[in-house]
């Protein structure tokens, strides 16, 4: 009877380590899961995040005079897209060297605003090249020398963009951009600047074509379900900040941040 308990012992102790190692293993490969998991989900709050500062960056020189929304780049307002494409210049942090200067200001070749043109609005439609007429300043277009002349002074824009939602479509990508008006920004005790509720909604569509993005559509949208909007953040203020003309201050309100002209 003894030697027969004693099998049993055994033969208990032999199922016990492997089924322990097997529960431990189990545990691990749970563990190791979550722990995946979750970087897995951090790694993509910080891809879209990232993603969303990207589509603002490039949409700020597209919403700060708000133009008029189009459902076909052949509807949109031809002077507005050359207003974009010089803004878009302007704001990607060009040496006070890259372009000559004479009496009146910054002079930028047409090719180069044709080429931003292009960059921004793909090749569907042509640039029309002519003097716009902004909010308190002039981008004069010289027909003769092909060129725009830019006054050296500053502007507070209208709105500055804050992308709320991503929905991709196939070779589209459509953003929902809430407008935050560029006059209704404020600080916090510590000097950070707050942003307010946008104004509005619109929806912007990119087209891939040869393996890069362009806007096709500017569409009015309602605000989204999920848009939240948070209290401090700066992104879309930091950026105003680079080179272009001035509004007088009976044109456009100073308390919000001003983007400023390159030093010659």
């Amino acid at each position: 009877m003894a030697n027969t308990k004693l099998k049993h012992k055994k033969g208990a102790r032999r199922w016990a380590f492997p089924l322990g190692l097997a529960i431990a293993v189990l545990a691990l490969i749970g563990v190791v899961t979550v722990i995946v998991a979750g970087v897995t989900a951090v790694r993509q709050a910080v891809e879209k995040s990232r993603n969303f500062d990207e589509y603002n960056t490039l949409l700020t020189p597209v919403v700060m005079n708000d133009p008029d929304a189009f459902d076909d780049l052949t509807q949109a307002n031809p002077e507005q897209l050359i207003d974009i494409s010089i803004w878009s210049i302007l704001r990607s942090n060009l040496a006070p060297d890259t372009y000559t200067y004479d009496d009146n200001g910054m002079v930028i070749p047409e090719a180069d605003v044709t080429a931003e043109f292009q960059r921004l609005f793909g090749t569907e439609v042509q640039p029309q090249h002519m003097t716009v007429e902004g909010y308190g300043y002039t981008f004069a277009y010289d027909a003769t020398k092909q060129t725009y002349t830019i006054p050296l002074t500053g502007v507070v824009p209208t709105y500055t963009p804050r992308v709320v939602a991503k929905e991709e479509r196939g070779d589209t990508i459509v953003l929902t951009v809430g407008y935050i008006g560029g006059d209704q920004w404020a600080q916090d005790e510590e000097g950070n600047m707050v942003a307010p509720e946008p104004d509005k909604y619109m929806r912007v569509t990119l087209r891939e074509k040869d393996g890069a993005y362009y806007i096709s559509a500017l569409q009015n949208t309602a605000a989204p379900e999920t848009a939240t909007t948070a209290a401090a953040q700066t992104t879309a203020a930091a950026e105003t900040t680079t080179a272009a003309p001035t509004v007088p201050a009976t044109a456009a309100p100073t308390a919000a941040p001003e983007t400023t002209a390159a030093a010659s």
